[in-house]
């Protein structure tokens, strides 16, 4: 077992004394660090931006036009059948519901492109995903509805992943991942 010493009798310390800068640590002054540059966004990502938050708005329009399809919707129901032992006040509320579910993902749909669009744009490679993944759901969605406006946004949505996914894009995402 060690005694503690007496500090009277420890030598004398010296004071701090920082060490030299590390080699490319300052710049030629022997000042501080400079901030590092910001990473230039792509004229790529940049309109696949823009294109997600078209896509986005007009899965929202989409879904709100679907309220105005009632009678449609109505005369869908009927003719696929199904309708049996309801009573027409719950067949009409089982339309309201499914045009109301209907509306309510489309929204949440539109709102979640846009949101993983703004995070996209920052270059976070997750929402590079997402998009990729709800753009596929979306695409084939529209397409298949075979309306004018579907056909639109399947469109628009085709575009913005290719855009998301052109070598000046990648290599901002890949930029953006070494910096981080």
């Amino acid at each position: 077992m060690t005694t503690p010493q007496d500090p009277e009798h420890l030598p004398p310390q010296q004071p701090y004394a920082p060490g030299s800068p590390p080699v490319g640590g300052y710049g030629q002054a022997g000042g501080p660090p400079e901030a590092p540059q910001a990473l230039s966004e792509p004229k790529e990502l940049r309109l696949s931006f823009w294109l997600w938050i078209t896509a986005a708005a007009l899965v929202a329009l989409t879904s709100l036009l679907v309220m105005t399809q009632r009678e449609s919707a109505t005369e869908a129901a009927r003719r696929a059948g199904g309708t049996q032992g309801l009573t027409e006040e719950q067949f009409q509320a089982a339309v309201t519901a499914s045009l109301l579910f209907l509306l309510v993902l489309g929204l949440v749909m539109g709102g979640l492109l846009a949101f993983f669009a703004v995070k996209a744009r920052a270059g976070r490679g997750w929402a590079r995903v997402a998009l990729t993944v709800l753009g596929a759901l979306v695409f084939v969605y529209n397409v298949l509805g075979f309306s004018l406006l579907g056909l639109l946004t399947g469109l628009v949505v085709a575009v913005a992943m290719v855009t998301l996914h052109l070598p000046a894009t990648k290599q901002h995402f890949d930029a953006v991942k070494r910096a981080g």
